[in-house]
């Protein structure tokens, strides 16, 4: 059988799984590796990322010439076409890395096609997962951070700089020019990561959920909140009110058949993701969108970005990817 191969560059740990793919299902791991991200630079990083490929293809039982395709997943922002990152803040020194062509070298001219880990996470549920099917979806992931990826007309979109899906830092509270300040001068709004204030991962995202709250898990605060503590209470309801204001912007901006979440909040806290994004689409969005749009959970779990590595992989190896591009 055909083997490909599904690899997450992550800021702290990367993962490969050695994978068959199965035509409209999700593929069959048969080696899975991972290791902690070497901080020390890229030359460090790409040898490690060589060396978990070679121990996932190895637990596999199979031999390195067997893989055709290695789907990488990484963060961004960065150029499919060319396969170069341009930065990965979380990992040192990960600036302008040609990325595929020097893992490529590193496996002995191996293909390595390399995406956005949203629009891997994207291709993963469009191919095998909630959005099977759907020509017009938005993937929204809320974990860590937010984040998401657009299809629309059956093509991800990319926008002029590859750049296009970050929803996580769509303003949806008043704003203050970036560098000025944490607040500048707007009392009460969390800053972002990203340097301004009023982005939907400000007030969502677990990251910045947890900071606000002084704990070190977003989950500590859903658990304060259920058990009546105001201050918890206070921001998950301001956490909720951003997705609901998210969602109802999708809709009225994109028109998508669905929206289809995912990550680690959205797939424990459901109840504070998922049902303010609806009721806010049926209360707040425009008649005719909002009758077309359905709000679902992802389906494949911890496991989409190897899914989606391994058959973005597939698709780009054979051709048929253009969609995606």
């Amino acid at each position: 059988m055909t083997l490909f191969v599904g690899l997450d560059l992550g800021g702290t740990h990367m993962r490969a799984v050695a994978a068959e793919p199965v035509e409209g299902q999700r593929p069959r791991i048969l080696g899975d590796a991972s290791r902690a991200t070497p901080r020390s630079g890229p030359t460090d990083v790409i040898a490690a990322l060589a060396d978990t490929i070679r121990s996932a293809v190895d637990k596999a039982e199979r031999a390195l010439h067997d893989v055709v395709a290695v789907g990488c997943s990484a963060p961004g922002p960065l150029d499919p076409r060319t396969g170069k990152v341009h930065v990965a803040p979380n990992i040192p020194g990960f600036t302008d890395v040609a990325l595929s062509e020097r893992l490529s070298t590193a496996l002995e001219g191996i293909p390595v096609f390399l995406d956005r880990d949203t629009v891997i996470a994207a291709i993963g549920e469009g191919l095998a997962g909630a959005a099977r099917g759907a020509r017009d979806f938005v993937y929204v992931t809320v974990s860590t951070g937010v984040g998401g990826a657009i299809v629309s007309g059956g093509r991800m979109v990319r926008g002029a700089t590859n750049t296009a899906g970050e929803i996580g830092h769509w303003p949806i509270a008043l704003m203050g020019p970036r560098g000025s300040g944490a607040t500048a001068g707007i009392e009460g709004l969390p800053p972002c990561g990203c340097g301004a204030v009023g982005c939907v991962e400000s007030f969502a995202g677990g990251r910045n959920l947890a900071t606000r709250f002084g704990v070190a898990e977003a989950s500590e605060v859903f658990r304060a909140a259920d058990t009546g503590d105001a201050r918890a209470k206070e921001l998950v309801a301001q956490a909720e009110a951003a997705l609901a204001s998210l969602a109802v912007g999708l809709v009225n901006g994109l028109n998508p058949a669905l929206i289809v979440v995912g990550g680690g909040i959205s797939e424990h806290e459901p109840e504070h993701v998922l049902e303010p994004m609806r009721k806010a689409i049926r209360e707040r969005a425009f008649k005719v969108p909002a009758a077309a749009a359905r709000v679902v959970p992802a389906e494949l779990g911890a496991d989409v970005g190897m899914i989606g590595a391994v058959l973005a992989a597939r698709e780009r190896a054979s051709g048929r990817g253009e969609w995606s591009q």
